[in-house]
This record gives C-alpha cells, sequence and structure tokens, in this order.
C-alpha cells in the first residue's frame, strides 16, 4: 500500500523535494548575500565617517585660520597706530 502510494506520487514527491531544496538552496545564498552586504556597508560607514572627521578637522583649521587672520589684522592696525604715534612723537622732538 505505501509502495503504491509512493510509486504513484513519485512525481509529486519529487517536485516537493526539488522545491524544498531550491528554497534551502537560494536561503543559503541570500545568507551569504546579506554577510557580504553587511561587510561592504560597514566599510562604506567608515569611509563615510572619516570623511565627517576629516570635514570636522577641515572646519577647525578654517576657524583657527580666520582667528589668526583676524589677530593678524589687529595687530596691523596696532602697528599702523604705532607708527602714526612714532612719527608724531619725532615730529614734535625736533
Amino acid at each position: 500500500m505505501i509502495k503504491t502510494l509512493f510509486a504513484e506520487n513519485l512525481r509529486t514527491i519529487a517536485v516537493a523535494l526539488s522545491f524544498a531544496v531550491t528554497v534551502y538552496v537560494q536561503h543559503v545564498v541570500n545568507t551569504k548575500h546579506i554577510e557580504e552586504m553587511t561587510l561592504h556597508i560597514n566599510v562604506l560607514e567608515a569611509k563615510v565617517q572619516d570623511q565627517y572627521d576629516r570635514i570636522d578637522a577641515i572646519k577647525l583649521d578654517k576657524t583657527v585660520f580666520e582667528a589668526t587672520m583676524l589677530q593678524f589684522s589687529n595687530l596691523q592696525t596696532d602697528i599702523r597706530e604705532m607708527r602714526e604715534d612714532i612719527k608724531e612723537l619725532l615730529k614734535n622732538s625736533r
């Protein structure tokens, strides 16, 4: 009885087994792809974070540069005032 049931439904059993094997193989392949994509995403996230760090460093460099230029401007103004004062003192001392 079981042999006849198996023999009569051999094609259906084969299709069901093939389907199950195919689904399992796709699952394994997809799992591997997910792992590869996760690694790739981690690398890309590290690169993006590095770029953000570089941008922050550039912003800091720009701020330091602007502060330095402001100090130079102030020094230049002070030196011009000192020159004027020295010229005035020299004129008055003659």
